[in-house]
This record gives C-alpha cells, sequence and structure tokens, in this order.
C-alpha cells in the first residue's frame, strides 16, 4: 500500500475513555477481527497480557494493522494510565494523527491535556472524540467548550450527536447540521490554507463548499490549524462508522502527516532512497525473542534483509509482520514509507535505534522525543539463591522494553535499585518477572544516600595496642580536622615531624582515614569535604607495623570527627511538578509546610501550573502517592540531584537512631 492510503492514529487520553473499546470497534469494522472484542470480557484485541485482562486496563502499546478499500490502517492503542507513559508516547511519535478520547461523564482531564500537549510538541495532528454520549449528566456543547477552552480555539466540532444521555442514537456531520460552528470550522481549514485565491474567495465570501472543505481540511489536521472533534459510542457502534469515515478521508497520511528529522535534515518519504527505520517498541517473546517494532521512513525493508544500526555488524531480520493487535502477526514480504512494522530476532537494536540496510555507508539518527524520567524507586533483593542468579538477565529484558523503567546497582548504599514511573508501574514489572522469567523479589524503598562531615575544627587521638604473646601490634596517631571547601573530599596532609612516625608507615594512617570516610561514621554514609593533618605520634621498634598505624589512624579520626560537631548532609532535590492549576495552591502549602521544602519558581499557562522547588529527598521517596491523592491523579513531577544540605539537628537525630536501629535489623 502507498503512503498516501495509510492512516497511522494513536489513540490517547485518561484511564476508562474508550480508547481500547474504540479501537476493538474499529478493528472490527476493517477486518482486523471478525468479531468485536470486549475489555470488560477479557476478549480485547489489543489488551492480552494477564495483567492487563485482570485490571481491565491498557498497560502496554498494542498495534492493530488492517487492510480495507484501498487503505491500510495502523490503530495505536495506548495506556490511559500517565503511569505508563513511555509507551503513549511510544504511539504518538510513530502516528501521523493523535486522537485524543475524552469521556463526556468525565470531561477534560489533566492527564488529557498532557498527552494532547506532548502530541502538539511532537507536531503530529490531533483530533479528538467524545465518548459516553449516552451517560448520565453528559452535556457535548458544554464538554466541546471546556476543550476549546483548555486545550485549544481550533477544537471544533466536525461530528454532532443527536442528543445527549439516553437518547443518544445518530451523529450527523458539522456541514449537514444548522449549526453555528460551520463559520468557525471554515476559519481554523482556511488557517492552513496555501491556495491565495481561495484565501481571497473566502474572506470575500465567508464560505466554502463541500468540495473545497474536503480538499483542504486533511491539511489543516496535519498542522495542527484544526483540532476535529467527533462523536461516537464504541459500545453500540453509534458513529464509529462515520468516525472511521472521517479519519479515511481527512485524517493525515504520511506523505502531509508527520515530519521527521535525522541530524537536522528532514527525511524525505522516497520508497527509492536508501532505507531508514527507527525503532520505537520492543517486546520480549517467549516463543520467538525480542521484536521491535518500527515505522519505515524512507526507502524499503524486506523480509529477506539484513539490518544495522550505524556500523554496527548487521544482523538477518528474522521474520517481518505487521502487528494485529497484541497476540496475531502477519507475514509480509516488504514495506515501504509510512509502514508501521515488526520484525524479529534483532538482537543488537535497541529501542529509539535508526536502522537502515548493513554495508550501508551512513545511517543518520533519528531524533526521537525525550524520554520520561522515573521517579519512583524500590530497593531489589531476590528471595532465593537461582533468582539470585537469573535476575539480572530478567531485568536487562525489562529494561529493553520499557525506557521509563531502569535498573542500577547504587555504589554509595550497594542497594540492587530498579526505578520506574509510580508504584504500579513497578507492580507490574515485579508481576512481569515472576510470571515470564520465573523470578521472585521482595522491595522496600532504598537507602538514602546521605553525606556526613563536621563543622567545626576538632583534634583527635589514639593509641592502638596488642600483646597475645610472640610480636604485638603498637601504632600512636594524633590528627587534626577541619571542614573543608565545598566539593572537595578528604584532604590529608602529613605535618610528622621529627620521626615520631616513620615515612613509610604514614600511607597507612591516611589508608586508615580514607578507609573511614568510605565506611561512614555515623549513618555508615560516605565523609566529604574534610582537611585531616596528621601532626604527631609515637611507634615501637618491633611491634609497629602497617596495621597498627591504619588502625590507629581509623580511630583518631573517628574521635575527631565526633568532637568536630557532625553533621549529616541530606540530598536536596530540584523537583519539577506540573499540576491543574486548581490544586497549585495545595500542592504549593504541602511542599512549604510539610516537606521542608522551598518554592523557587511558579508558573501557570493554558490552565497548568508548573511549580519549581528543592526539596530533600527523604521527603520525595513516596511523593508520587501524595501527589496522585492531592489532585485526583492528575499530577507529574520530575526531580534530579541539585545539592547537598545539613539536615536540621532533630531530624538528624532521627535518621541516625532509625538507620542504627535498621542496620541491628540487617
Amino acid at each position: 500500500m502507498d503512503a498516501a492510503h495509510t492512516r497511522n492514529i494513536a489513540f490517547v487520553g485518561h484511564p476508562s475513555s474508550g480508547k481500547t473499546t474504540l479501537v476493538d470497534a474499529l478493528a472490527f469494522l476493517t477486518g482486523a477481527t471478525d468479531r468485536q472484542g470486549s475489555v470488560a470480557e477479557k476478549t480485547s484485541i489489543c489488551d492480552t497480557e494477564p495483567e492487563e485482562q485482570d485490571k481491565q486496563h491498557t498497560l502496554q502499546l498494542s498495534v492493530v494493522h488492517a487492510e480495507k478499500e484501498g487503505v491500510a490502517w495502523n490503530f495505536f492503542d495506548t495506556p490511559g494510565y500517565p503511569d505508563f507513559v513511555g509507551e503513549t508516547n511510544s504511539g504518538m511519535f510513530a502516528a501521523d494523527l493523535v486522537m485524543g478520547t475524552v469521556s463526556c461523564s468525565s470531561g477534560v482531564t489533566f492527564n488529557l491535556m498532557k498527552k494532547m500537549g506532548a502530541a502538539k510538541s511532537l507536531n503530529r495532528g490531533r483530533a479528538i472524540v467524545i465518548t459516553h454520549i449516552d451517560g448520565d449528566n453528559a452535556d457535548f456543547e458544554e464538554l466541546v467548550l471546556s476543550l476549546r477552552d483548555k486545550i485549544s480555539e481550533t477544537c471544533v466540532p466536525v461530528l454532532l450527536p443527536n442528543e445527549n444521555g439516553g437518547g443518544f442514537s445518530a451523529v450527523t456531520k458539522v456541514i449537514d447540521h444548522d449549526s453555528d460552528w460551520h463559520k468557525r470550522l471554515f476559519d481554523r481549514v482556511m488557517d492552513a490554507c496555501e491556495d491565495e485565491k481561495l484565501l481571497n474567495d473566502y474572506l470575500e465570501t465567508e464560505s466554502l463548499t463541500v468540495e473545497q472543505l474536503d480538499e483542504h481540511m486533511p491539511h489543516a489536521v496535519a498542522r495542527g490549524a484544526l483540532i476535529p472533534i467527533l462523536a461516537c459510542n464504541p459500545v453500540t457502534g453509534v458513529g464509529v462508522p462515520e468516525v472511521l469515515d472521517f479519519l479515511r478521508h481527512f485524517a493525515p497520511h504520511p506523505t502531509d502527516g508527520a515530519v521527521f528529522t535525522a541530524e537536522d535534515e528532514v527525511v524525505a518519504l522516497d520508497p527509492q532512497a536508501d532505507l531508514l527505520g527507527v525503532v520505537f517498541n520492543v517486546r520480549a517473546d517467549p516463543h520467538v525473542g525480542k521484536i521491535c517494532t518500527a515505522r519505515i521512513l524512507r526507502g524499503t525493508l524486506k523480509a529477506s534483509d539484513s539490518i544495522a544500526v550505524g556500523d554496527e555488524k548487521g544482523e538477518k531480520v528474522g521474520g517481518l509482520f505487521h502487528l494485529v493487535g497484541g497476540k496475531k502477526r502477519d507475514s509480509i514480504e516488504s514495506a515501504g514509507p509510512g509502514d508501521i512494522v515488526a520484525f524479529s530476532k534483532v538482537e543488537k537494536i535497541p529501542c529509539w535505534s535508526s536502522f537502515g540496510i548493513a554495508g550501508s555507508e551512513s545511517v543518520p539518527k533519528v531524533e526521537s522525543p525525550p524520554s520520561a524520567v522515573p521517579m519512583v524507586s524500590l530497593a531489589v533483593f531476590p528471595k532465593s539463591r537461582a533468582d539470585e542468579q537469573k535476575i539480572g538477565e530478567a531485568l536487562h529484558k525489562l529494561e529493553a522494553e520499557d525506557v521509563t523503567f531502569r535498573t542500577l546497582h547504587d555504589p554509595l548504599t550497594h542497594e540492587l535499585v530498579m526505578c520506574g514511573m509510580s508504584d504500579l508501574h513497578l507492580q507490574m514489572m515485579e508481576a512481569r518477572l515472576k510470571r515470564r522469567f520465573g523470578v521472585e523479589i521482595e522491595t522496600k524503598l532504598p537507602r538514602i544516600a546521605y553525606q556526613e562531615s563536621v563543622t567545626k575544627p576538632s583534634e583527635g587521638h589514639h593509641r592502638h595496642k596488642k600483646q597475645s604473646g610472640g610480636r604485638g601490634q603498637f601504632g600512636e596517631c594524633y590528627i587534626r580536622m577541619k571542614p573543608g571547601a565545598k566539593g572537595s573530599g578528604i584532604t590529608f596532609h602529613d605535618k610528622v615531624v621529627g620521626g615520631s612516625i616513620p615515612r613509610n608507615l604514614i600511607p597507612a594512617v591516611e589508608k586508615g582515614v580514607r578507609a573511614v570516610c568510605d565506611e561512614g561514621v555515623l549513618t555508615h554514609s560516605k565523609v566529604v569535604d574534610l582537611e585531616v593533618e596528621l601532626y604527631d605520634g609515637k611507634f615501637h621498634a618491633v611491634d609497629s607495623d602497617e596495621a597498627s598505624f591504619k588502625a590507629a589512624g581509623a580511630r583518631a579520626f573517628k574521635d575527631a570527627f565526633g568532637k568536630g560537631r557532625p553533621v549529616l548532609l541530606e540530598p536536596v532535590m530540584a523537583v519539577d511538578i506540573h499540576v491543574g492549576s486548581d490544586h497549585a495552591g495545595t500542592i504549593f502549602s504541602d511542599i512549604t509546610s510539610h516537606r521542608r521544602g522551598h518554592v523557587t519558581e511558579q508558573d501557570t499557562e493554558e490552565g497548568i501550573t508548573v511549580i519549581k522547588a528543592h526539596v530533600p529527598l527523604s521527603t520525595m521517596q513516596t511523593y508520587h502517592r501524595d501527589l496522585k491523592s492531592q489532585t485526583s491523579g492528575e499530577g507529574s513531577y520530575s526531580m534530579e540531584l541539585d545539592h547537598y544540605a545539613s539536615m536540621p539537628k532533630d531530624e538528624q537525630e532521627r535518621v541516625v537512631r532509625e538507620l542504627a536501629k535498621q542496620d541491628q535489623e540487617d
């Protein structure tokens, strides 16, 4: 199928807004399935994972391909939960049109606003379909006004319901209806019109023929001048054929749709050019191994080709497919620009890789959307020895599938930590670990990587002496200590004079000091920013050795540290919080009053308030739960380490007590 007859459409929105049900209905109409699937009956063509069927919510991207009456369709069903935003971003990136679904009962949610804003940032065409018009208190006209206020004034209805509530049984086109929306629709279409004669005629007549509207509307949608609003009931099927017909005629197609750039140049849609594709999704299938889903941007990919990233060694494609929901795959021989395809058994091409034919001179890197940074972390502990042996490879495979899921070995706390977008996200990963790989884990909040230092000059001394028959141990050290410059680390000075400690034993003292700094004194946290001076000591000609002076140096350091008014330094995060403006006051108060935070900036635009603040990490480890509660699930945040700061005295005492108790239990 040529690109002009291809439609790549991503469905996004709030949970329970009807995305998956609508995709199931469209899949049935286009012949992708011979029976319309149902989320409630666990027969959806999209939700095939056990976790999705149990929760009756989409948790990962699903692509449904169909061909009917000369049009190739690719429907992308995306998760409603913002916890799985990485999957949603992948679908929007690969699509030419992003269709937001909104329930007439729930109204415009912050979640929808964020996703439609992300689609705008990607320069994708946008449309909106309103569902649940038959629900109680549904008001289509009121919701349209809300969409124009919260999304964009370019939102204009093109399909209207005959009634609100239980009487909803049909839809009509705006142009066939006596409506005040005609003029707004014409204006939006003309905003993207490049035909000067038609523009001049419109300025005089303020009217368009049906033929003129049909000709220019697709370009207006593709360029964002018009966000058409449609209406349907995907459960009963009312309006679904009309939605499909609209998408057939007016949805952007690859020749006038998404623009992809590689190394600052727009990728030309040319089937005869060198192959260039981009992988936007990866799955680990227990039967066929790794499956990559990709969009072909130029050239042609054949099922017999070998492909590669850059100068990497090529890998032969194990199979080339069109995906038909979560489980079915249809084999194909080739794919051209605009096609959405999957291929297997290519291990060296990770998600967001640009690829070409193996041996090509160069494969330019396609610009991909910024990945959401996972904010929720849990320390992971394998339940058994067998789990410990399998966990590394299993986690690596899950990371390859989901760019918002990451694991790391924290060098400061020595814990294995997994990071995701929310508790739900990590629960799903834990469930997949057990179901797919047979790995069971236990989790807890990660230990915070505090730092320790002193706030005033001090001195310390220790005499290390052991005698147990035969040669003994002896070493004595006198140490001075003072706070160092921020970021200076540990500086050790040798000020010994008169040979009170032999030169060959002084490095052992430094080794003992640095060992304690790595291990910590108060909380087993790294000691930082100190100047340490060894100025005197004693040795024994027979009993003194490196081990003796290493021990003496370590104990003398601890003695001085305890006298230097020690302080615990905590990580302070730079936090960006995005919430609906009606929740801004609650969030501001919570940050400043309950989290020891300091707001540095606050700005509101298009109904979304962004609050920037500096907040201690210790008060943010479970913030995702509190933010969800405070905003009814309609808030998001990101954070990164900004600096370390001294803890308040009472807070320091509490943390020291709790960590000491935890160490005893461990």
